[in-house]
């Protein structure tokens, strides 16, 4: 038989300034009083659910997170007048000291967000409670004080983005960046005791985010615990302690910890029935909102007084967004463009602090490089049995407690997509995404795949374009543009100034382009002591019927080249021209951009959109070889203008598409929710090119 539970109330500020006028708060008390309810303390709770008391009769709980100043004004007074008792929860790095205060020591009471601002950023308490009101309070007037931790650390939990630093953001950013610069992005928040967050780190004027481990928090919150408690000990003088979570934040670890720091007793913002048998561990509690009338505190009153419809009304916390460990699998083992840009995307995810797995298959040329950057490898021998690789990757998410899965090239997103089927039926849920950085038709199922999944990545504004053309729901295309991580060296170019292509054979790649710019360019100039290289081209016979035999003699061929001596052949080459037909977003223009070269492009794909012409390139019309040739003309007799473009392109590398950048692109893709809106933003280079 369902019997009492004993609801818990919890406030805040309770003023005018705040919008929880008194007279609101004092409605309240007289509610409750009519109701015939009695306030008891933490502990008289405490003794309930663990059987020694009896629940008899009507009691609730009110409680008071932060000990605003206004607490100690006017909701003090009101309890003292009615008979009342009170549980307060201090932020301990917020208690000041000084005298006991009345209304005329107090000439301006501030919202509760605003004095958290000023304590944080100004390190100016005197919107709080000081240490003599606090104990006054305990020994005084009778009432309880507990902890609320040092001083209610949030963290960016995930990068959901909510805009720069400006003075409407969540006050909790001040206790993250500690300084305001409206130049710093923000992001969404959350308790640092229960999400192990991104932290700012500060270097060369630019800003990075790394990810805290499981232990470094677990370390966090011990300290933050056991110094808190110290310091509410002095005023309380309890044997038994108890803690508030931070907006009701915890889990199993910040659990742990506070187990173990000796804290008897925790208050969540979960809703349930608190009676014989409901842990301390997990006191629930009713926030109340400052538009709460005296009706709504009445039918709350019945709701949790009742056991039954107390437990029926649950509202249990859960985590959000707590990404920890992303899994990257392919069924190619070729280092591919996608390949190399799943390389980035795992240097990029572990740069941030992030755990990486990766799935390949065996024999795969990406496995020592994934394993140099220290994620875990696990092969698959069978790709081609979709059912059988599903059922292996399913129970890898399950076994490594995966968070989010990206997929790389055709069999891994039909693999990926059954796997995210059978996490329906109990298996370990995730989120899906599929990397796509190419331009042609998509696979007539990728409007299906992108609704199994979270949605498809895309390295350009072209490539989104073209799947929307093809029925992808907007919202489920995102764009992150491709990275890359040089070796942080200047190039050091050749004596002999050098025009680079790099590519392959194929008909996309218009290597015949390229060849057929450089014989229209040696047709009118000689171009001494010019180098013409062409990047994965081993013979040029195919091409002795466009071009003239001399032009032929003139271009070095040294074939397929590894990806370390590409790099180096561009770190010593001066222009780089790409002569595509069909792109998306090419690496080797990146790796060009790194390089410090200025670049000769044909307005294919997305390339227009890392390029403003006449600027830090040129762009030409597909095909046109004489806009291509007069482009190579320009750059190589004017040295200024190709060191200026090519210092332009180095920036936009190093700042708009590094490790970092791309870490916070992914992430906020990652972390994002169905209603968000998708991440679609060009690159800024734009401002890169005003700095």
């Amino acid at each position: 038989m369902f019997g009492k539970s004993i609801p818990v109330f919890c406030y805040h500020a309770v003023c005018e300034e705040d919008g929880h006028s008194p007279e609101t708060f004092a409605a309240h008390l007289d509610t409750i009083v009519e109701m015939g309810f009695k306030t008891i303390s933490a502990s008289h709770l405490y003794d309930i659910c663990l059987g020694r008391r009896k629940l008899d009769k009507k009691y609730v709980v009110l409680t008071f997170d932060d000990c605003h100043i206004s607490n100690w004004l006017n909701v003090v007074p009101m309890l003292e007048e009615r008979g009342m008792t009170g549980v307060f929860f201090a932020v301990s790095d917020f208690i000041g000291e000084g005298k006991i205060r009345s209304k005329s020591d107090v000439p301006e009471i501030l919202p509760i967000r605003e004095a958290f601002i000023k304590a944080l950023s100004e390190k100016d308490t005197s919107q709080f409670m000081n240490e003599a009101e606090l104990k006054s309070l305990v020994h005084d007037k009778g009432m309880e004080v507990y902890a609320h931790t040092c001083n209610h650390q949030g963290c960016f939990k995930d990068f959901r983005s909510c805009g720069n630093f400006s003075a409407d953001s969540h006050w909790s950013t001040w206790g993250i960046y500690r300084r305001f610069n409206p130049k710093l992005s923000v992001f969404d928040n959350g308790s640092a005791f229960a999400y192990n967050g991104f932290w700012p780190i500060f270097r060369k004027g630019r800003v990075l985010f790394k990810k805290r481990t499981d232990e470094e928090r677990r370390q966090f919150c011990r300290e933050d615990f056991s110094r808190c408690m110290e310091k509410i000990k002095e005023i309380n003088g309890a044997k038994r302690q108890f803690l508030c979570w931070p907006w009701g934040h915890f889990d199993s670890l910040s659990m742990q910890e506070a187990s173990a720091c000796g804290f008897e007793g925790t208050f969540t913002l979960e809703r349930s029935a608190n009676m014989l048998g409901t842990d301390p561990m997990r006191i629930n509690r009713i926030g109340v909102g400052s538009s709460k009338d005296a009706a709504w505190i009445r039918k709350r009153l019945l709701m949790y007084s009742n056991e039954a419809v107390a437990l029926g009304c649950f509202k249990f916390f859960s985590k959000k967004n707590d990404i920890g460990r992303v899994l990257y699998i392919t069924d190619t083992g070729k280092l591919s463009g996608g390949s190399r840009q799943l390389i980035n995307s795992a240097k990029a995810m572990r740069s941030a602090g992030m755990d990486v797995v990766a799935v390949l298959p065996p024999e795969s040329a990406l496995i020592a490089e994934l394993e140099n950057i220290g994620a875990e490898v696990v092969v698959l021998d069978d790709f081609k049995n979709l059912f059988t690789a599903a059922n292996f990757l399913s129970d890898l998410i399950s076994e490594k407690n995966i968070d989010v899965v990206h997929t790389y090239h055709n069999r891994a997103v039909k693999i990926a997509c059954i796997a995210k089927g059978l996490s329906l039926f109990g298996r370990k849920k995730f989120k899906l995404f599929f990397n796509r950085g190419v331009i042609y038709k998509p696979n007539p199922l990728a409007p299906i795949f992108s609704m199994i999944g979270n949605g498809y990545i895309c390295n350009s504004v072209k490539c989104r374009d073209v799947l929307l053309k093809h029925g992808v729901p907007s919202k489920r295309a995102h764009v992150v543009y491709n990275s890359f991580t040089g070796g942080g060296r200047k190039p050091r170019r050749s004596v002999t100034t050098s025009v680079i292509y790099v590519g392959n054979s194929g008909y996309a790649k218009g290597p015949d382009v390229f060849i057929k710019a450089v014989d229209t360019l040696l047709s009118q100039d000689s171009c001494e002591g010019v180098r013409f290289v062409a990047v994965g081209l081993e013979d040029l016979s195919a091409y002795k019927d466009i071009v003239s035999p001399a032009t032929l003699e003139r271009i070095e061929c040294p074939g397929y080249v590894s990806h370390d001596d590409t790099v180096r052949l561009l770190a010593t080459s001066h222009i780089y021209v790409m002569s595509s037909r069909q792109e998306s977003m090419p690496n080797t223009l990146i790796e060009a951009f790194d390089a410090g070269l200025a670049t000769v492009c044909t307005d294919a794909g997305g390339t227009s959109e890392l390029i403003r012409d006449g600027v830090n390139g040129f762009m030409c019309p597909v095909e046109d070889v004489s806009a291509i040739s007069d482009a190579i003309k320009k750059l190589i007799e004017d040295g200024d203008l190709r060191k200026n473009m090519g210092r332009l392109n180095r920036k936009i590398v190093r700042i708009l598409m590094s490790n970092s950048a791309k870490s916070r692109a992914l992430l906020g893709v990652y972390s994002s929710y169905t209603k968000d809106e998708p991440k679609t933003d060009p690159l800024d280079i734009d401002t890169i090119m005003e700095e």
